[in-house]
């Protein structure tokens, strides 16, 4: 049984250690004294100590460099995603050139696992609609939709997005089965959805939400992101019809220390484009 005095320990120097880095007693980069002196500074057990730390690592101030020592997380130069631009671009299409705005396609870890990448980034696959998404796009689950992801590297600053995009299937194409495997007659080219979907069901609008979680499976590693303490930064992206229909979502996945969102109208005030590195 662990011992009340024991667990309140670590989370009174979890406390001082934390104040310290917050302000500055510790700047970020630098190396925190080792687990014998902490020890002996705090009078109390190394085990007690590793806790402390620990703490402080699931909450992204530490990281620990196995060998090297823990140190203070350095705090990355954040880019924006802007929110709102005036022209709403079909970021997965096929014919668009992510290094308009300082991309480029990046094959990451978990490209090698993937049934369908051996059809690129961009490309559309089947794919039911399950879970939130069935939920965002207000449709009943096991819809059937046009799946597109890519992932993308920034030129500059080397940081990754994933971004995933599900359009409603029988709004681009008449959605039949074959042998129970879904095909698509009439298919309209993936280059041409956005103006297809306006044609038929617009003039089309846009809903854009942005909400945190923390990174599930092969995200952190596809992203270059830290393992632990670092949350995912998602901005959502829901098309919709001239009647207030859900047509297709776009998702983009970046990490929470590397970017954050801003609107449109307050662009100019946080420095302008220049620290501006997508437009959704």
């Amino acid at each position: 049984m662990t011992d009340d005095k024991t667990a309140a320990r670590w989370r009174v120097i979890a406390d001082l250690l934390r104040t310290d880095v917050l302000q500055d007693h510790y700047k970020p980069g630098q190396a925190l004294p080792g687990e014998a002196f902490l020890a002996n500074e705090y009078a109390t057990s190394r085990p007690t100590i590793r806790k402390a730390i620990a703490q402080l690592v699931g909450e992204g101030l530490l990281t620990v460099a196995h060998g090297r020592g823990t140190f203070v997380r350095p705090i990355p130069d954040r880019r924006l995603i802007l929110l709102g631009a005036a022209e709403r671009e079909d970021l997965l299409s096929p014919a668009y050139d992510p290094s308009r705005q300082g991309w480029e396609h990046v094959t990451v870890p978990s490209d090698a696992e993937r049934a369908d990448s051996r059809l690129g980034p961009n490309m559309p696959i089947f794919m039911s609609i399950e879970g939130s998404t069935a939920d965002t796009l207000n449709v009943r689950r096991g819809r059937m939709s046009l799946y597109r992801y890519a992932h993308w590297q920034h030129a500059k600053t080397h940081a990754r997005t994933h971004l995933s995009s599900y359009v409603l299937a029988d709004q681009v194409g008449t959605v039949t089965f074959d042998e129970g495997q879904p095909r698509l007659e009439d298919e309209v080219a993936p280059e041409e959805y956005y103006a297809h979907l306006e044609r038929i069901r617009g003039p089309l609008r846009w809903i854009t939400s942005v909400h945190a979680q923390m990174p599930y499976g092969d995200t952190w590693e596809d992203l270059n992101m830290e393992p632990i303490g670092t949350p995912l930064l998602i901005v959502r992206r829901v098309m919709l019809s001239s009647d207030g229909r859900p047509l297709e979502v776009t998702e983009i996945e970046a990490p929470g220390d590397r970017f954050e969102a801003i609107p449109a109208s307050e662009a100019e005030q946080a420095g302008g484009d220049s620290q501006i590195v997508l437009r959704v």
